[in-house]
């Protein structure tokens, strides 16, 4: 059975997209620099972008590629009860594992709800193995709505019209008006 972040995984690069996980560093059975898990802890972001060499590979128990952290490549594995989003880097859109988020994240994130599962099937509901999912959704919103919503919140500014030409007086004028400011030094 192919799990989901590896089927999130795999359809994102059928589709010609770059897969962005979110992966908690801090999970014991995480291989990756010391530096990498003290700096990001609960947040590491990682794009598995095709154009780089992952050799990115699929086990039982997670996945492991080769990444580069400040020009050093290191191979890194992640088990799957690490990784608790996938999404395109482009758009935002993938799926929450909420069973693997971790609680910080949680907290300062305000997802307390239960999750919305993808797999309808009542009799998946109650497997144990199989890691409860809720859909990302981050969708643009289209233009012609964007700028609906925008009329009614701002009213339409103004056209601005070109000055007329002014003469050297009013020039003088405006220029007298300006107080010069010393900085110090």
């Amino acid at each position: 059975m192919v799990h989901p972040v590896q089927s999130v995984i795999e359809s994102l690069y059928a589709a010609g997209r770059c897969p962005r996980l979110h992966v908690n560093a801090t999970h014991a059975s995480v291989v990756c620099p010391d530096e990498i898990r003290h700096q990001w802890k609960e947040r590491l972001i990682i794009d598995l972008d095709s154009s780089y060499p992952l050799d990115l590979t699929f086990g039982q128990t997670g996945l492991a590629a080769n990444l580069s952290f400040g020009g050093t490549v290191s191979r890194c594995s992640f088990p799957w009860e690490s990784i608790y989003v996938v999404m395109d880097r482009a758009t935002g859109r993938g799926i929450v594992l909420d069973r693997h988020v971790p609680e910080s994240v949680r907290r300062q994130s305000g997802t307390t709800s239960p999750a919305v599962r993808l797999d309808a099937e009542p009799e998946l509901e109650s497997t144990p193995e199989r890691p409860e999912l809720r859909a990302v959704v981050d969708e643009p919103v289209p233009l012609a709505a964007s700028k609906a919503a925008a009329s009614k919140a701002e009213p339409e500014p103004a056209p601005v019209e070109k000055p007329a030409a002014t003469d050297e007086s009013q020039v003088k004028k405006r220029r007298a008006a300006f107080r010069v400011i010393d900085g110090g030094g």
